[in-house]
């Protein structure tokens, strides 16, 4: 079996996540380093980063070098000798996969007839979050497919499992198009020179875990799809201007996102919809203003005299096992 470069540093990739996988020795130092692209909680992401990763360069390569493999090479070439036509349908899935994630984010909050704009969250039997600014909806559904196969993963990587009922069937879409992008954006990589496949191979993965977890605003996936847009756009000989049309596009996109933020924002009181409450909660040590109860729905307005972070992070635990859900506004500048 012959492997060249870039086929051997994807086993070493793989090799490497595993083993921050199977151990717990570099899970801190990971998350650290990683942060600034996965914006994650745990080494969870940074495992898949260098899987995925991994697993691309690997099978670049392997159809690089391997004979029997060659006529699929040959198609891929036919289709697209540069690679780009496989960047463009890469590109155009990942963007279609995030906006239907949004679409079900809304699809959710017009279910239980609360604004479009608010953070919800499922406390039965656990906590996940989930927004259009930050969306789970298609993580909940590899989560519940690992919380059913136990053991899978490790107990303090989150994998938002319980938003499953939710998001059902509309969330199955992933299931399609996750696959898909994988197999565009392996033949994206092409036979190209071996630093720009490992740079694709990054900018995919980056992209692919965002396109999961997160969503359309997603760090990594603003990243990783701004690095395919240059990827994309950038013909040599290389020019500065060329930089224009793909940073134009991302920024726009991030533009989006911050107009949502805005729209959503209410900073004159916090709105809490709380979804089939069935155990008391202390709500003491905020200053409640009103309290509304209609049927199994009950609407508690506060103060946003604590911060979003904070209260979520308090109503997080209150409400986790006391309820089925709640809805909460946001306080965009409670950020800052």
């Amino acid at each position: 079996m012959k492997i060249d470069k870039i086929g051997l540093s994807g086993i070493i990739l793989i090799l490497a996540g595993l083993f921050i996988y199977a151990t717990s020795a570099l899970d801190q130092l990971v998350t650290m380093i990683t942060w600034p692209l996965l914006s994650g909680s745990s080494e969870g992401k940074a495992v898949l980063l260098m899987v995925m990763m991994g697993g691309f360069l690997l099978l670049n390569s392997l159809i690089n070098t391997w004979k029997f493999l060659s006529p699929l090479k040959e198609k891929v070439k036919s289709y697209s000798p540069d690679g780009k036509k496989f960047f463009k349908w890469t590109l155009i899935i990942l963007l279609i996969t995030c906006i239907i994630g949004v679409l079900i984010e809304f699809y959710i909050r017009l279910k239980y007839g609360v604004s479009p704009l608010t953070i919800f969250v499922s406390t039965n039997p656990t906590s996940t979050s989930t927004s259009p600014m930050h969306t789970h909806v298609f993580k909940s559904v590899f989560g519940h497919l690992a919380d059913n196969m136990g053991g899978l993963v490790p107990e303090h990587v989150h994998t938002g499992g319980s938003l499953y009922s939710e998001v059902i069937p509309w969330a199955y879409f992933i299931i399609i198009t996750l696959p898909l992008a994988c197999v565009t954006g392996l033949f994206a990589l092409n036979e190209g020179r071996a630093i720009q496949r490992v740079f694709v191979a990054f900018a995919l993965t980056l992209a692919l875990i965002g396109m999961v977890d997160g969503g359309l605003y997603s760090q990594p996936l603003l990243i990783g799809m701004g690095l395919l847009f240059i990827l994309y756009f950038v013909r040599r000989p290389f020019q500065f201007r060329q930089l224009i049309l793909p940073l134009a596009l991302i920024f726009l996109v991030a533009l989006s996102g911050l107009a949502l933020e805005l729209a959503g924002n209410n900073s004159s009181y916090r709105e809490i919809t709380v979804i089939n409450q069935f155990e008391p909660v202390d709500l003491s040590g905020y200053n409640v203003l009103s309290t509304d109860q209609k049927g199994n729905i009950t609407v508690i307005r506060m103060d946003t005299g604590v911060s979003d972070k904070k209260t979520l992070e308090d109503l997080l635990d209150k409400y986790q096992g006391r309820a089925d859900g709640f809805f909460m506004t946001w306080n965009f500048f409670s950020y800052f």
